[in-house]
């Protein structure tokens, strides 16, 4: 379970209170018994998610940009893996439940839907806390350009730092899509479906398409022929 949702897998029950409900138990008492059961995983689901965007918001606050690769590991795996894993976990009880007391499914629908928002809602929060933190380390950790300039109408070239960045955020594959889409910055004037567009209301970043749902982030830089972008950085852009 990722770091970022803090309760632990499988942990939404103790299904001990199934086991005491034979068949002389009555109806009520067996509602009785299982609403605060369902109400209590319910308030917990809410309560690691309310943790967890705490958790994410104070690593966007703090600039924490080594944090990055976490988020994206938790955004594209950690955290469906665990959405999966609790969906399972509830899905395993209830074909128990249905088994022995079937009066008690109508109680399960609101704790699925609960884990699924929670766990939905933390995977948007850390692609845009990694997106921002993504524009803040293009800023705050600027390149060098690594080779000559490129472009015969848009000047442009990639970073010293691009590399490393590019492999941290996308497998080998959409790096050479992305490459190839890249070359296309140079054409004069930059292709409409590009989508060369302002990455923020801050007016020296910008952004393009780099394939799929990536893209780029490009540093508006000059030297004595004019502007041109530096291309800092490559990854999944947050919905």
């Amino acid at each position: 379970m990722s770091a970022f949702l803090p309760f632990p897998d499988g942990a939404l029950f103790d299904a001990g209170w199934l086991s005491a409900l034979s068949d002389e138990v009555p109806r009520a008492e067996v509602l009785d018994r299982a609403r605060p059961v369902l109400a209590d995983a319910i308030a917990r689901t809410d309560a690691a998610g309310t943790a967890a965007l705490a958790c994410i918001d104070a690593l966007v606050a703090g600039a924490a940009l080594d944090a990055i690769p976490a988020l994206l590991a938790a955004e594209t795996v950690e955290l469906p893996d665990a959405a999966a894993a609790s969906e399972r976990s509830i899905h395993d009880l209830m074909s128990r439940v249905a088994y022995k007391r079937r009066e008690l499914m109508p109680l399960f629908p609101d704790l699925i839907e609960r884990v699924a928002a929670v766990h939905a809602a933390a995977i948007r929060a850390c692609g845009n806390a990694r997106w921002q933190l993504m524009a803040a380390r293009a800023r705050m950790q600027p390149g060098r350009p690594s080779s000559p300039i490129q472009g015969a109408g848009t000047r442009y070239v990639k970073s010293d730092r691009f590399d490393a960045r590019a492999a941290e955020s996308l497998p080998s594959i959409d790096r050479t899509r992305a490459d190839r889409i890249l070359k296309r910055l140079g054409e004069a004037p930059v292709p409409d479906e590009l989508e060369l567009c302002p990455l923020d209301d801050g007016g020296d970043l910008w952004t393009i398409k780099a394939g799929g749902i990536s893209r780029f982030i490009l540093r508006v830089e000059r030297d004595r022929r004019g502007p041109f972008y530096m291309v800092e950085d490559v990854g999944p852009q947050a919905a």
